[in-house]
């Protein structure tokens, strides 16, 4: 049976020699995989293979199985299109970045909604505002939210905050605390609004440093959560 389900593409994985299989999150059935036989082939058009890069925006028409079985789509047409995404060399680095955290994250065949509404929400923002080199950072910050493990900004006003424990502190350990100008730059972001994201002055390094704290609390908080092939790519470019 057929079913109507918003979805956001999370990824593809090339099977077979003409196939793909695609992993999307949707709004109300959670984390799906469709098996696409012969998109690759010469015979598809190439649009149709587009429609499934990550993080495309979809209506799609197609079967659903549980216990992680493949499903497959019948329709997929794109919902909101994107103007500089996936053309501008930083958005597209981000965005790449961001899907697999995504993949990372959205595991569950559990419906979602708060947390789809918060990805499309965010995407649409990416794609049409101006670049910040904040803005992954604020967004995994904000990502966690949802996930249950937001920091605690109880006492922002002391000198640490601790990793494993998501609060501020006054106890120093080296391995799980974040301070010095690091820690400024974390609090900026918890408290700055996206607009205001490029009025923080930052650079290469300090990004890149809060980013490896960053992911380092998702290591603690969230189980299972994998490596980032895409992460010296991002820093790369940042």
């Amino acid at each position: 049976m057929y079913e109507k389900v918003e979805a956001i593409v999370i990824s593809n994985l090339k099977y077979s020699d003409n196939s793909l299989i695609v992993k999307c999150f949707t709004k109300t059935l959670g984390t799906r995989s469709y098996l696409q036989q012969g998109i690759l082939s010469a015979k598809k058009n190439s649009q149709t293979i587009a429609l499934f890069q990550p993080f495309t925006l979809l209506e799609l028409v197609a079967t659903h199985k549980s216990n992680g079985s493949l499903g497959r789509i019948k329709e997929a047409k794109v919902t909101t299109p994107y103007l500089s995404l996936h053309t501008d060399i930083y958005k597209s680095t981000v965005s790449l970045f961001l899907s697999e955290i995504c993949a990372n994250i959205c595991t569950s065949e559990a419906p979602d909604i708060e947390l789809f509404n918060y990805l499309e929400e965010k995407l649409i923002y990416l794609d049409r505002n101006e670049f910040s080199a904040n803005f992954h950072l604020k967004f995994l910050l904000d990502l966690s939210k949802y996930l249950g493990f937001y920091p605690d900004d109880n006492d922002s006003h002391l000198p640490f905050f601790n990793l494993e424990e998501g609060h501020f502190t006054t106890i120093e350990s080296s391995s799980t605390v974040i301070s010095g100008t690091i820690l400024a730059l974390f609090k900026s972001i918890l408290i700055t609004d996206y607009p205001s994201l490029n009025h923080i002055k930052t650079n290469k390094n300090e990004r890149n440093a809060l980013l490896h704290q960053l992911l380092r609390y998702y290591e603690w908080h969230f189980p299972n959560f994998k490596k980032l092939k895409s992460l010296e790519v991002l820093q790369v470019v940042f």
